[in-house]
């Protein structure tokens, strides 16, 4: 991406304010975005193989997930927001990664071959230990929900993945915002006839309330103890 380019300071704002580059100076991304290609994905584009590219999202929401080729069933392994990077195993090894990429809106990243991504972190050393940090994360992400689906029933699940995703000011939904049930199910490891059932069950208990498509954490405290297995609603007759 050229300096000239119309969306260049944009995309260089948004590579400063990421949790992954934002430690690393002006100059060191300037470097790096020059090597960049800008590109957008419609709502509902996906990939099945990203040919060994390293990306980043400048804006928009991603799906990553696997599929039962024989029931079409998908499982949700992460949502990523602007900010995010993706292939990036693609990064640590050169074994295939088997997982399919969807736009959940309008996507916008800036993309560059693997191999170019891994002589630019030669060259900045430094980002080494950001990239730790950033695997530590995911690593963390993966465990807890490996965990939880052994170990907690899907209600338990879905008010967890609620807490995690509710914006502390006005407790709406963050990530989920404006997503099916659907997805949500695909998030915990189970179905949407599932998820519907319970959040009528944290609706009716007054934890949630349910307008437009759009989930409202009304009682926090309520959907915590729920999160922590003191408190079970009521199944609705």
């Amino acid at each position: 991406m050229r300096p000239d380019y119309p969306q260049y300071l944009r995309c260089l704002e948004a590579l400063k304010g990421s949790s992954f580059f934002h430690l690393m100076d002006t100059k060191a991304l300037q470097e790096l975005l020059v090597t960049m290609n800008h590109k957008c994905w419609h709502k509902g584009d996906f990939r099945y193989s990203l040919e060994s590219q390293f990306n980043f999202i400048v804006s928009g929401r991603l799906k990553v997930y696997r599929c039962n080729p024989r029931t079409r069933r998908e499982h949700t392994i992460f949502l990523l927001l602007p900010g995010d990077v993706f292939d990036f195993i693609a990064l640590l090894d050169e074994e295939p990664h088997d997982v399919c990429w969807e736009a959940i809106e309008q996507l916008e990243v800036l993309t560059l071959p693997v191999d170019q991504m891994r002589h630019w972190i030669d060259k900045n050393q430094s980002m080494r230990q950001h990239i730790l940090k950033y695997l530590g994360k995911r690593i963390r992400q993966l465990e807890n929900a490996k965990t939880d689906i052994s170990l907690y029933t899907t209600l338990v699940r879905l008010a967890k993945l609620l807490l995690e995703n509710m914006d502390m000011q006005s407790h709406k939904l963050t990530v989920l915002k404006d997503l099916p049930n659907e997805e949500i199910a695909s998030l915990i490891g189970t179905t949407r006839a599932v998820v519907n059932r319970h959040l009528q069950e944290l609706k009716n208990c007054g934890a949630i309330s349910l307008k437009h498509r759009e989930i409202v954490i009304d009682n926090v405290n309520l959907l915590l103890s729920i999160a922590d297995e003191k408190y079970v609603p009521q199944s609705p007759l």
